[in-house]
């Protein structure tokens, strides 16, 4: 159950989602009308100066929403009043989306956050040589440019099978507010 009086300032609620494949997006493509070729054709998404298939804004925005309606259990204990957020970085079939909500005010029942979506894309795996002993398609299709090396957001870290290298961004900053019953 969720109540006024359980939420605390700086609290956080977050979910994290690594199922983003090409048949997903056809799928979601479909179901949402929005066909641009850019979703579902990594050739034509090439043409058009990208280096492979992006996934749908909305697809993004839809696990931001669902955040918040999987922590209200669909109404039961209050409602999603708005939602604010800037689109700013691709999220990539391979990516690890992460939504992740921190409450910056209580006013009444009334629960604001401050939202970050952040995609994790792995680009190899090295042994302790610097061998590649897995590639990803970040890796192989060049998704990691020098302005994120610039910027500090590629990283590694030691896995099983030798060196992760990974890039970890923001692709989408916002806000959200929400209603609890009581």
């Amino acid at each position: 159950m969720v109540k006024i009086n359980e939420m605390n300032f700086g609290q956080v609620i977050r979910n994290e989602f690594d199922g983003i494949t090409r048949e997903l997006l056809r799928e979601y493509a479909k179901a949402s009308g929005d066909t641009n070729p850019i979703h579902t054709n990594d050739e034509i998404a090439e043409r058009a100066g990208l280096k492979g298939i992006i996934a749908h804004g909305l697809f993004s925005y839809g696990f931001l929403t669902k955040l918040f309606e999987d922590f209200l259990e669909h109404g039961k204990y209050g409602k999603l009043i708005e939602t604010q957020t800037s689109m700013r970085g691709m999220v990539r079939c391979g990516d690890k989306l992460i939504t992740e909500a921190k409450v910056v005010k209580i006013e009444g029942k009334r629960v604001h956050f401050d939202v970050t979506q952040t995609t994790i894309t792995n680009v190899d795996i090295k042994d302790k040589d610097g061998n590649i002993v897995k590639q990803f398609e970040a890796g192989e299709r060049g998704y990691v440019s020098e302005k994120d090396i610039e910027k500090d957001l590629v990283k590694t870290k030691q896995v099983d099978e030798g060196i992760l290298t990974y890039r970890e961004r923001i692709a989408s900053p916002g806000s959200a507010i929400i209603e609890l019953n009581e």
